[in-house]
């Protein structure tokens, strides 16, 4: 079977589980990019997320623009403080991050890489943080650009900037019910990234 990539940023968040209760009733893997600070406050959802065989990836600890800072002990620090508190979880240091809205230059990606951390990018990323996106427009965004080996973005949590009354990732989860049996359909798998990352080694 052809396999594609499924990651979710911005969590954990009210969404996440949801998005786990389908990932499981359809057997499919997935890598979260978590927020360390939210990550803090919902050690239950990550937990579960490492139960349930996901990979857990860093998003930083606050979701900052990491090429956009002036000061690499600052990124260092937000990357390396997510790191240190998924470790808690892991057993070990996670191999990814995603920059927070891909925003990463050569500085950042030397500086993660001195943390352990690959970066881990997007191929198909429907803008389903955006309030206008329905599921039904987020669905059809990703199974028109579905093929093998693909890298697929979506969210599972508000970032604290965007945070504000009626946010919701709603549609994403009600997206994600309708691509996961609509991918099995077509032969494609979803795996984690790393997983992914292997097919090519």
């Amino acid at each position: 079977m052809s396999r594609v990539a499924l990651t979710f940023d911005d969590g954990p968040g009210m969404w996440t589980e949801p998005i786990l209760d389908l990932l499981a009733v359809h057997r499919a893997r997935a890598t979260f990019f978590v927020i360390g600070s939210f990550a803090k406050e919902r050690a239950d959802l990550v937990r579960r997320i490492v139960a349930d065989g996901h990979e857990l990836g860093n998003h930083t600890w606050s979701h900052m623009r990491l090429a956009d800072t002036r000061s690499s002990r600052v990124i260092r620090r937000e990357l390396r403080r997510t790191n240190k508190l998924l470790g808690t979880f892991l057993g070990s240091q996670p191999e990814r991050f995603r920059a927070p809205e891909y925003n990463i230059d050569e500085r950042v990606l030397a500086l993660a890489s001195s943390l352990g951390l690959r970066h881990t990018h997007g191929d198909v990323t429907p803008p389903d943080w955006d309030p206008r996106c329905t599921a039904a427009y987020i669905a059809a965004f990703v199974l028109a650009r579905a093929q093998p080996g693909i890298i697929i973005g979506l969210h599972d949590g508000v970032p604290p900037h965007m945070q504000r009354p009626g946010a919701t990732r709603q549609p994403t989860v009600d997206a994600v019910a309708e691509i996961l049996p609509r991918l099995a359909a077509r032969g494609l798998e979803c795996v984690t990234a790393s997983q992914l990352a292997d097919d090519h080694l």
